[in-house]
């Protein structure tokens, strides 16, 4: 059996969802919503059904182990960083806290992103029972298109979410900010849920004072999950997918492992999502002008991208209800990895062998060499003696 076939079953990896926990299955809207795209990150997308709703973004979560721990608790806090900023224009000295003229404030595109991420988290169901943000412009702007974007799924959400403002959340250090980060965390600890409403704590802080609590560095943008009842342990993070390190705190490790192999992760969902659904142009962009598959056809290396859709759509009608159950990817310098079950009903001739209608299964790895942010390589390989025993006994 020619390896190609994995190519092919490979395609329905941006479309499968891994089962969820127990409790989670009995929340529909994240039972709907959340697929595992490795073995530790997850993601959600909307799931509203009317058009006028314009939110392209999903939310990224890590890790996917903690899902029931992070969104279905009402004692956890959610510590999270203002909006993406414009950084052209930075804070003038001794600056006060409301003077939004002489700060840095969110940018049209981290207003855009802040509202975005409201509906994402009211369609998911995901909402605070408050909200406490420091007093700076920046931030009080997140909760304002947060709060926007909270509307576009329900007008009414707002008026059961109070807010407040606490001078002990504002710039940590700063000549007119918060001292130290002691009230921070009595806030944080002291959280065990709102008796009158549903769902957790959110606190719109700074990067600073974010860093110096919890030691995590955090994007604009970026909520922490903080656990009161385990001295304040991060359960993991949620943030939009495009979500980036800014030029203010991340300037030193823009060209970091760390970024490139979330580059690279988001490069190969892009690549599946394109090979499953045959869009030519969309893997133009993501393969490289010098791209080469190997044993992605029965005739050996392959560099045509025509005829390498050509192959996959051949094989695609022995094997119905494809579906690539991700176990693990990994991400090493520039090789991506991605090991999964393939399952499918064998409904169509495959290397000769006639339907039998019998489900199937069978373990599969593809590896993707990345070159100056494209694939330029790629590997793939089936486990081909378990498919053809179990469609020939």
């Amino acid at each position: 059996m020619p390896q190609r076939i994995l190519a092919a079953l490979l395609a329905a990896l941006a479309s499968a969802v891994m089962p969820l926990p127990v409790s989670a299955q009995g929340n529909a809207t994240l039972a709907e919503t959340v697929r595992q795209v490795s073995r530790h990150i997850g993601e959600m997308s909307m799931t509203l059904e009317t058009s006028d709703v314009g939110v392209t973004e999903t939310l990224r979560f890590e890790p996917f182990q903690q899902l029931e721990e992070m969104f279905l608790r009402d004692d956890v806090v959610y510590l999270m960083r203002h909006g993406p900023t414009d950084w052209s224009k930075l804070d003038r000295k001794n600056v006060a806290p409301t003077d939004c003229a002489n700060q840095r404030v969110l940018s049209a595109d981290g207003a855009r992103k802040m509202r975005e991420l409201g509906a994402l988290l009211a369609s998911n169901e995901i909402l605070p029972s408050r909200i406490v943000a420091s007093q700076w412009c920046r931030n009080q702007q997140t909760v304002d298109h947060l709060f926007k974007g909270f509307d576009m799924v329900d007008p009414t959400i707002a008026d059961n979410i109070p807010v407040e403002t606490d001078g002990a959340l504002n710039l940590l250090l700063s000549l007119q900010g918060a001292k130290t980060v002691t009230g921070l965390r009595q806030r944080i600890s002291d959280w065990d849920g709102d008796p009158d409403r549903k769902g957790p704590l959110l606190i719109v802080t700074h990067y600073t004072n974010i860093e110096e609590l919890t030691q995590f560095r955090v994007f604009e943008g970026e909520i922490l999950v903080l656990d009161p009842k385990r001295n304040n342990q991060v359960l993991g993070y949620v943030r939009l997918r495009s979500s980036e390190p800014d030029v203010g705190h991340f300037a030193e490790s823009l060209s970091s492992p760390l970024l490139k192999e979330s580059e690279a992760l988001d490069m190969i969902l892009r690549y599946y999502e394109a090979l499953g659904a045959g869009d030519r142009d969309q893997l133009a962009q993501i393969l490289s002008d010098r791209w080469v598959g190997h044993g992605t056809s029965a005739l050996g290396d392959v560099q045509d991208l025509d005829s390498f859709l050509a192959s996959v759509q051949s094989i695609a009608g022995g094997l119905s209800e494809a579906k690539f159950d991700v176990g693990d990817i990994y991400v090493t310098e520039e090789v991506v990895t991605v090991i999964g079950t393939i399952s499918g009903l064998h409904s169509g001739s495959i290397y000769g062998i006639p339907a039998s209608f019998k489900p199937v299964e069978f373990g599969g790895i593809a590896v993707h060499r990345m070159e100056n942010g494209k694939i330029a390589e790629t590997w793939q390989m089936a486990d081909r003696l378990s498919l053809l025993r179990q469609i020939t006994d």
